[in-house]
């Protein structure tokens, strides 16, 4: 077999984890330029016209903070990936279709000035978001089910992010009462997930060892 063919089998024979971890890379610099983009300077030099932007910049600051966290976390979850299958390249998909819509949530939420239905939108968002990391996750241990080691110090990480659905979902429903109290919820989850934790490290010893 030529050396051209055997790259046109492996590029038939389906997606490497650099590949999904690149085009992720991609996408998810792609939704921050997106973001940044949204941010209007304004047309007065007052500071008061500065000021009057609070809420564009403070969305903007904690959708950056939950992107650039997706973000870690998602290279510490492919790391314990070592063959990609079709599901786990659809559950990516997922979670980067929830993920793109950022910055759509974060521009509606900065334009009304943090309005309950807004929030608890931008909240269902992250809800969203959540599940289908989740649901990542679950496809790359279901790739390692015969791993037992790996399960055992993954179990915490698992119940984390249960507890993380729970409170995305807890923010929803607040938005209608406290919009900054859903926003503080987000922003309490997303600080728990600032260390990837186990999945990076157990990934890293497997292919050492």
């Amino acid at each position: 077999m030529t050396a051209a063919s055997t790259a046109m089998s492996e590029s038939f024979g389906g997606f490497s984890r650099a590949r999904l971890e690149a085009f992720s890379d991609g996408v998810i610099a792609v939704i921050i330029t997106i973001m940044v983009l949204e941010l209007k300077a304004p047309d007065s030099p007052a500071p008061a016209a500065l000021l009057a932007l609070w809420p564009n910049l403070a969305i903007y600051l904690v959708s950056f903070v939950f992107v650039a966290i997706y973000w870690i976390n998602h290279h510490a979850l492919l790391s314990g990936v070592e063959h990609t299958t079709s599901a786990m390249i659809w559950a990516n998909n997922g979670l980067l279709f929830f993920l793109s819509l950022i910055p759509f949530a974060t521009a509606y939420v900065g334009a009304t000035d943090f309005a309950p239905l807004p929030t608890a939108m931008y909240a269902a968002l992250h809800l969203a978001c959540g599940a289908a990391f989740f649901l990542l996750m679950a496809t790359i241990l279901r790739g390692r089910r015969e791993d037992t080691a790996f399960f055992k110090e993954t179990r915490a990480y698992r119940r984390k992010n249960l507890v993380a659905v729970v409170a995305y979902s807890a923010s929803v429903l607040i938005a209608a009462l406290s919009p900054l109290a859903s926003i503080a919820i987000l922003v309490a989850v997303a600080l728990t997930y600032v260390t990837p934790g186990l999945m990076v490290h157990r990934g890293r010893r497997r292919r050492s060892g």
